[in-house]
C-alpha cells in the first residue's frame, strides 16, 4: 500500500511542478522576445538555444527543490492511511503556496528587468536599506499595485481549486498495488532523479551563478536565471556585502602587477600623493562647491533641442564653462556612487556597517579639513537615509543639513516622497556661502539633490512643459508606464537643471565668484529607460562632469573637453585647483593637468565598463567595442577581437575592482 500512496503523492505534485516550469519559462520567453530583436536572436541563435536550455535547468532545479521537499516529507506519511489522507489535503495548500511564490518571483523579475535592465540583484534590498516608506510610495506610483493585488488573490483561488481538483482526481485513479521488487527500485530511481534535478545536473558542481554566463551578448545572460534563483543570488550577495574582501598574497600580487605593472608593498600608502604647488590657493583658499545631481545621466541631454528646452538657466554655463562629456559614473546607484566619493568604498553599505567608525585615509574631506576648511553637506532628502547623518560627521563634516533643516529655514518647502525640492538645497547653499564670505571662512560644500527621482513630481509653482514626443522617442522610452510619466520625468529633469543653473547664476553674480569653484555631476544614469542595444554600453553609465573655475584659479590648468574620465577623477581635479602641496589619496586623475598621468588619466572606470580614447571595455563580459566617432558616447555594434594592448587595459581595470576592495579592507583592518 505504501507505494500506492507514494505514486499518489508524486502525481499530486507533478502537475504544480510542471506548471512551475511553464510559468518560469514563459517569463524568460517574454523577456527574450520583448527586449531582443529578431535580428539579434538569429545572430546569436546558438546562444539563445543555450539560454533556453540552461534556463530550463535552473527552472527544474527550483521546481525540484520546492516540490521535491514536499515529496520527501510525504515519505513519512506513507505507512498510515489516515495520516496520508490528511497530508494529501495539506499538499493542496502547500503546492499552491509553492506555485504562487514561483509565479510572484517570476513577475517581480520581469518588472525588475523593465526598471533596471537586469535580473533581480542585491539592489532589491534597497526596500529595506533605503527609506522604506518612500520606496513603497514609488512602487505604488509606478506599478499596478491594486490590479496586481486583485490578480494575486484571483490566482491564489484558481491555483488552490485546481490543485484540490487534481488531488481528488489522482486519489481516485491511482489505486493499484505494485510488488516490492518493482516498487522499491522505482522509488529509488525517482529519488535519485529528484536529487539530480535539485543540483541542476550530474556535473561536479551544482548549477550555479557562473553557469548564467552563456553568451558574449550580455543581455542574453540576464535572462538565464528565473526569479527565484535570481533572488537567491541577490540574498547571498546581500549577506556577504558587509564582509570585507581578503585577497591572498598571490591574488594581491597578481592584481598589483596587472594594474601597476609591478608588485607594490602591502600598504594603502601606495596611493598617497600630493598636489602641486599652487600659489593662487596659497594666497587665498577658494570655496569649493560640489553638487551631485540625482539621475543626471548624459542620455536625456541628447533630447534637448530648440523646441524642447531641458537645460533652462543651466544652458549658458553648460556651453561656456568646462564640461566633460565622455565621462561615466563609478557607481550605478546613489549610495554606491556617494560611498565611492566619501571613502573610495566599493561596498555600498559601508555607512551602515560596523566599519563606519574607521579612520579612512581615503576620506574625501580630509585634504580640505587639513587646510582649515569648514565642511558642509547639504541634501534635499532625509538625513537618516543610509545612516549618513551619523557617518558623515565622523568623516569631518561640520554641518550636516537635510530636509528637516531646510523645512525649518524655508517653511514653504513642501515635503514629497524623497525630500524637499532641490531649489531649497541650493537656496541654503547660497545663504551659507554668503555667511562664509561675511565671516571670512573658506568652505567646502557637497550637495545631493533628490527631485529628479520617481515618482516624478514637479514641485508646485514651477512651469510644467507639455513636451511632445515622436513615435521613435516613445518607443525608446517604452519602459515608462505612460506618456504622462515620461513627460513628468522630462519636467523634473529640466527642473533640477534649472535649479542648478539658478544657483550658478547667483554665485557668478556675487563678489565671491572670483574665489568659488563649482563642480557638478550625476550620481548615475537615469533608470527605467532600458539599454538593450550594445551600442549603448557607455551611454547606460554616462554622466556629465561640469566645472566653473574662476580665472585666477585656472593656474597651470589645461581644459580639453576630449579628455575621458569618471567619478574617480573629480576629487583629484578639485584638490589640485584649490589646495597647494597637500597630501591626498590618489585613485584618479587631475583632468586639468598639463601633463596627464598615464596611470590614472584618459580612462573612465565603472565596475561594468571602462572607457578610453579607443572605445569601451565590458569588464564583466571581456569584450571591446570601439567608438563610433571622436566625441560621442555610442560605440560600434558587434564584438571585436582584442589586441594585446586592449587585453592589457581590460585586465588592468578588472584588477582595479579587486584593488578597490583590497584597499578598503586594509584601511578598516588597520583601524
Amino acid at each position: 500500500m505504501w507505494f500506492i500512496r507514494f505514486k499518489q503523492a508524486m502525481a499530486i505534485l507533478f502537475m504544480p511542478w510542471l506548471l512551475s516550469l511553464i510559468v518560469q519559462s514563459l517569463g524568460r520567453l517574454f523577456l527574450l522576445f520583448t527586449y531582443v530583436s529578431q535580428h539579434k536572436i538569429l545572430e546569436y541563435q546558438n546562444d539563445v538555444i543555450e539560454l533556453l536550455t540552461i534556463g530550463l535547468r535552473f527552472d527544474i532545479r527550483i521546481a525540484n527543490i520546492a516540490f521535491g521537499t514536499l515529496l520527501i516529507l510525504s515519505l513519512f506519511t506513507l505507512f498510515s492511511a489516515k495520516v496520508t489522507a490528511f497530508w494529501q489535503k495539506i499538499l493542496s495548500y502547500l503546492a499552491t503556496c509553492c506555485l504562487l511564490l514561483i509565479t510572484v518571483f517570476t513577475v517581480i523579475n520581469i518588472f525588475y528587468y523593465i526598471t533596471y535592465d537586469r535580473h533581480i540583484d542585491v539592489f532589491i534590498f534597497g526596500l529595506i536599506d533605503d527609506d522604506t516608506v518612500a520606496v513603497l510610495k514609488t512602487i505604488w506610483s509606478d506599478y499596478p499595485v491594486i490590479w496586481g493585488g486583485f490578480a494575486l488573490i484571483l490566482l491564489t483561488y484558481v491555483l488552490f481549486k485546481f490543485t484540490t481538483f487534481w488531488r481528488c482526481l489522482i486519489t481516485k485513479r491511482i489505486n493499484h498495488t505494485t510488488s516490492s521488487s518493482i516498487a522499491i527500485p522505482c522509488a529509488i530511481v525517482v529519488l535519485i532523479m529528484l536529487f539530480i534535478g535539485c543540483r541542476g545536473g550530474v556535473s561536479t558542481f551544482p548549477l550555479r551563478e557562473a553557469n548564467g554566463q552563456i553568451s558574449r551578448y550580455a543581455m542574453l545572460n540576464q535572462f538565464v536565471p528565473n526569479g527565484v534563483i535570481a533572488m537567491n543570488w541577490a540574498y547571498t550577495a546581500y549577506q556577504l556585502e558587509d564582509q570585507l574582501v581578503h585577497l591572498s598574497p598571490v591574488q594581491r600580487e597578481q592584481a598589483m602587477k596587472a594594474f601597476f605593472g609591478e608588485d607594490k608593498p602591502d600598504s594603502v600608502n601606495i596611493f598617497m600623493s600630493e598636489t602641486d604647488q599652487n600659489p593662487i590657493a596659497e594666497a587665498k583658499l577658494p570655496n569649493v562647491v560640489f553638487s551631485v545631481m540625482e539621475s543626471m545621466g548624459s542620455h536625456l541631454f541628447q533630447f534637448d533641442s530648440a523646441n524642447r528646452d531641458l537645460l533652462g538657466t543651466l544652458r549658458p554655463h553648460w556651453q561656456n564653462d568646462w564640461l566633460f562629456s565622455r565621462f561615466v559614473s563609478e557607481g550605478d546607484g546613489t549610495i554606491d556612487s556617494l560611498n565611492r566619493f566619501f571613502v573610495r568604498s566599493p561596498m555600498d553599505k559601508i555607512s551602515q556597517s560596523i566599519a563606519q567608525d574607521a579612520q579612512f585615509i581615503s576620506n574625501m574631506f580630509k585634504p580640505f579639513k587639513d587646510n582649515g576648511y569648514k565642511i558642509i553637506y547639504i541634501t534635499a532628502g532625509n538625513g537618516a537615509w543610509r545612516n549618513l547623518n551619523q557617518f558623515l560627521p565622523k568623516l569631518g563634516v561640520d554641518e550636516f543639513i537635510e530636509q528637516n533643516t531646510l523645512q525649518h529655514e524655508f517653511p514653504d518647502a513642501e515635503l514629497s516622497t524623497w525630500g524637499v525640492p532641490d531649489e531649497y538645497m541650493f537656496k541654503y547653499a547660497e545663504k551659507r556661502l554668503a555667511q562664509a564670505e561675511k565671516n571670512g571662512e573658506h568652505v567646502m560644500i557637497m550637495m545631493m539633490s533628490v527631485t529628479n527621482h520617481p515618482p516624478y513630481h514637479l514641485p508646485a509653482g514651477n512651469p510644467y512643459f507639455n513636451y511632445t514626443f515622436t513615435p521613435q522617442e516613445l518607443q525608446r522610452f517604452k519602459n515608462m508606464d505612460s506618456e504622462i510619466e515620461l513627460r513628468n520625468m522630462f519636467n523634473t529633469f529640466r527642473y533640477s537643471n534649472e535649479q542648478l543653473g539658478n544657483f550658478i547664476n547667483w554665485v557668478k553674480s556675487q563678489p565671491l565668484a572670483d574665489h568659488t569653484i563649482l563642480a557638478a555631476t550625476g550620481d548615475h544614469n537615469l533608470r527605467r529607460i532600458g539599454y538593450p542595444d550594445p551600442q549603448d554600453l557607455v551611454l547606460s553609465h554616462a554622466v556629465p562632469f561640469y566645472l566653473y573655475v574662476p580665472k585666477a584659479y585656472q593656474y597651470n590648468s589645461v581644459y580639453d573637453k576630449r579628455r575621458i574620465g569618471s567619478h574617480k577623477d573629480i576629487m583629484p581635479t578639485l584638490y589640485q585647483l584649490s589646495l597647494s602641496q597637500t597630501p591626498y589619496y590618489q585613485t584618479g586623475c587631475n583632468l586639468l593637468a598639463t601633463t596627464l598621468n598615464p596611470l590614472w588619466c584618459n580612462v573612465g572606470y565603472n565596475p561594468y565598463v571602462t572607457i578610453d580614447q579607443y572605445g569601451a571595455y565590458a569588464l564583466t563580459n571581456n569584450t571591446f567595442l570601439p567608438w563610433q566617432d571622436t566625441e560621442g558616447l555610442a560605440v560600434s555594434d558587434g564584438q571585436h577581437e582584442l589586441t594585446p594592448a586592449q587585453q592589457a587595459v581590460l585586465s588592468r581595470w578588472q584588477s582595479w575592482t579587486k584593488l578597490l576592495q583590497w584597499q578598503l579592507t586594509k584601511q578598516i583592518e588597520s583601524h
